[in-house]
């Protein structure tokens, strides 16, 4: 997503007011034992001490230091009370002697006066008399404020689902690093690892502890598959030249593979020149692009730097480029790098040639056809005939797989689109350890909805109250009321005056406040959790959260944002985008092929357009029929898989011995992706199927395509002057 998308700039403004997305510890006795007792709860408090001072942390709220703030509130509210009783008493006995009464006139209106003081708290006082004091060595102070008819209040339930179940919530500084939020997962877990609470059962979950997952599995799958795609694409380079000479072997199989890795480190290099951190999308690029960055190098070895080679290589690298366009950075990134790889591994493969002082072959003109012998063939059927045949029954096969083509593509807006962030990190011990978070806790994501301008005065208090009321009534099913700030200031009844929530904010621990008001009182916050559901179901709930809420106060403006809603935003982008990404992807490459053969040849560049959209088309026909989801990885089938249509169908056509070349070239590029399989991570490996594959269907429909509309080649015979080949016949002979 943009930067300056609407959705992200406030989420951003949330971040910065009130911390980034939370990390959660659900803390469980598995003896259903109660926590929040006087024993546990100075360990828990200590705890949530520790962390709070761990790198990183903007604010933690759990149920230790929120019992604590609240007996201290108390502890003050009495002795205001008692400050104030003394101090009624006085004045009502100065206002006496002022007015010139007598002792006894004056023992009597101060009498009056601390009775009706007495009448008015009276009441506040006798309801906590039976909690005892206002500390958390009493058992029964914490009981009456924590718990009601057996179940944790409100305003404490996002800290405490339970008796037996506490949630301490580590809210990180706004715009962690990456590396940060990693080191600080790790640090959480082993914060909360070395706490002694019994037997307990101890998770860490959020949107954080996801990304720290999949950067530490990033790092940990790079190198590994990037050296086995080194090994796999070398055994098969070295199988495609084994009739070669023993030089020509050694450069067939190194100068692709150094090719190839000249290009993953010009990728690497340039990521670190812009600061870029290691990313998911490395995964994909690295071991992918040695198999697809060795496809220019092979053509350049078997045909020389020939026009059509090197527009090949422009095709192909416009191809992958067109997902650069894309508003997902995800997206932008994985495009970026295979473009720009693929044209680096076209230079180096060529400058490598030449430092080698390696001779090109021949230019394609230049290439032997062995014209079959007439004599003795009387009995056999002529070879233009036989071809002729082959040429009709290949257009029948395009007819057939065009029609299946075209009914992937108008299949493309049904298919399943899985854009969820903790869908990327299935695979991994953190998805299930999510899941159990989320059972405890009821909900998935944080949903805030803000309201901005002012969020301290009478009308916003009661704006909070209409709100989360509306929300509970509208889709009480669907979400869990953490926090807001009618909950923390319910005390003040339905109609406060701005006058009663000023000298409620005072007494009310700004500990629990920050969690739902700004600093300066300009923003509040209303928190739901969200139960776990599909990031399409949650995207329906947000929009109709916002057509739920009530009308904000003059001169206030509501947001609702939140990771969900960030989610929500990049389902809608890649929904939207996925047909015009998709033919785009097919376009590009086929367009610089016309510039760069020249409109003499248009027809090679559209039929490098039939082949590309016949490729994708049969891609997403067999996605839909297999029930598969798109992902943001696959998103973009269409670029990545008209690449490599356009570059065989281009080699096919128009080199006699391309065959050879291109089964190489399309086995690398197998090779590259299929050693994805070897990730953890289920993205990934959904990632190596649909990618392979996509190269199988480029072959398919380049090979078809070169069958259906053969072209004209030239051969040499031993006088070495040009002979013109039938072109049905020249087809014949090249095809094996």
């Amino acid at each position: 997503m943009d930067e300056n998308d609407p959705v992200r700039v406030d989420y951003q403004a949330n971040e910065q007011v009130f911390g980034s997305d939370p990390v959660t510890v659900v803390i469980r006795r598995t003896d259903d034992a109660p926590l929040l007792t006087t024993d546990l709860l100075p360990r828990l408090i200590g705890l949530e001490g520790e962390l709070a001072q761990l790198p990183n942390v903007a604010v933690v709220y759990g149920p230790g230091t929120a019992l604590n703030q609240l007996a201290a509130s108390a502890q003050n509210i009495l002795s205001d009370i008692s400050f104030k009783r003394q101090a009624v008493a006085v004045e009502a006995e100065q206002q006496a002697r002022a007015a010139g009464r007598t002792d006894q006139q004056v023992a009597q209106a101060k009498k009056a006066a601390v009775e009706r003081f007495d009448l008015r708290y009276g009441v506040l006082l006798t309801k906590a008399l039976p909690a005892g004091l206002p500390t958390l060595s009493n058992q029964g102070f914490i009981d009456a404020v924590a718990f009601e008819d057996g179940q944790t209040r409100p305003n404490l339930r996002f800290v405490a689902p339970d008796d037996h179940t506490v949630a301490i919530v580590v809210r990180p500084e706004p715009e962690v690093q990456q590396e940060d939020i990693a080191e600080l997962v790790s640090s959480v877990r082993s914060t909360v690892a070395t706490d002694d609470l019994g037997p307990v059962d101890v998770k860490v979950s959020g949107s954080p502890v996801v990304l720290a997952a999949l950067v530490g599995q990033t790092r940990e799958e790079i190198p590994l598959l990037t050296i086995a795609s080194v090994i796999v694409v070398g055994i098969l380079l070295g199988i495609g030249v084994l009739r070669e000479r023993r030089r020509r072997r050694w450069l067939g199989v190194l100068v692709p593979l150094v090719a190839a890795g000249g290009a993953v480190l010009v990728d690497l290099a340039i990521l670190g020149w812009l600061g870029s951190p290691a990313s998911l999308v490395l995964v994909a690029v690295l071991p992918a692009l040695i198999g697809i960055g060795s496809d220019v190098p092979i053509y350049l070895g078997s045909f020389g730097p020939s026009r059509r080679v090197l527009a090949v290589a422009a095709a192909s690298a416009a191809g992958f480029a067109m997902t650069a366009l894309s508003s997902i950075p995800f997206l932008r990134q994985l495009g970026g790098l295979l473009a720009i790889g693929v044209l680096v591994a076209c230079a180096i493969g060529y400058l490598l040639r030449v430092v080698l002082q390696a001779d090109f072959p021949r230019r394609p003109g230049a290439s032997t056809v062995e014209v079959a012998s007439a004599a003795g063939a009387s009995d056999q059927p002529s070879p233009a005939s036989s071809a002729r045949r082959r040429v009709t029954t290949a257009r029948l096969g395009l007819v057939v797989v065009t029609a299946l083509a075209a009914l992937g593509w108008a299949v493309l807006p049904t298919i399943a689109l899985n854009a969820d962030l903790a869908g990327l990190a299935d695979g991994l011990p953190v998805e299930q350890e999510a899941q159990e978070s989320e059972e405890a806790l009821g909900a998935s994501g944080e949903l805030d909805v803000l309201l901005v301008g002012s969020g301290t005065s009478a009308e916003a208090l009661a704006w909070s109250r209409d709100a989360r009321a509306a929300v509970i009534a509208a889709h009480g099913d669907e979400v869990r009321p953490i926090l807001s700030p009618t909950q923390l200031l319910g005390f003040l009844g339905d109609n406060p005056t701005n006058t009663q929530v000023s000298a409620a904010l005072a007494i009310v621990p700004a500990y629990l406040l920050g969690a739902a008001l700004s600093d300066d009182g300009s923003t509040a916050s209303l928190s739901f959790g969200v139960v776990p559901s599909s990031i399409g179901a949650q995207r329906a709930l947000i929009d109709s959260i916002r057509d739920q809420l009530p009308p904000p106060p003059e001169g206030s403006r509501v947001v609702v944002t939140g990771v969900p809603a960030v989610a929500a935003r990049e389902f809608v982008l890649l929904d939207e985008s996925r047909l015009w990404s998709n033919v785009l992807g097919v376009l590009a490459p086929a367009s610089v092929l016309l510039l760069a053969l020249g409109w003499r040849r248009r027809t090679e560049a559209g039929q490098a357009l039939l082949s590309a959209a016949i490729a994708t088309g049969l891609g997403l026909l067999a996605l839909r029929l297999s029930g598969a989801s798109l992902t943001p990885l696959t998103c973009a089938l269409g670029s990545l898989t008209a690449a490599v249509g356009c570059e065989f169908t281009v080699m096919l056509r128009n080199h006699v011995s391309a065959w050879r070349s291109v089964l190489v070239a399309g086995s690398t590029s197998i090779a590259g992706y299929l050693v994805l399989l070897g990730s953890q991570l289920d993205i990934m490996r959904n990632f190596a199927l649909v990618l392979a594959l996509s190269v199988v269907w480029a072959g398919l429909a380049s090979v078809i395509v070169a069958l259906a509309f053969p072209g004209r080649v030239t051969t040499r015979d031993d006088s070495r002057s040009p002979i013109p080949v039938d072109a049905d016949r020249g087809l014949a002979e090249r095809v094996p």
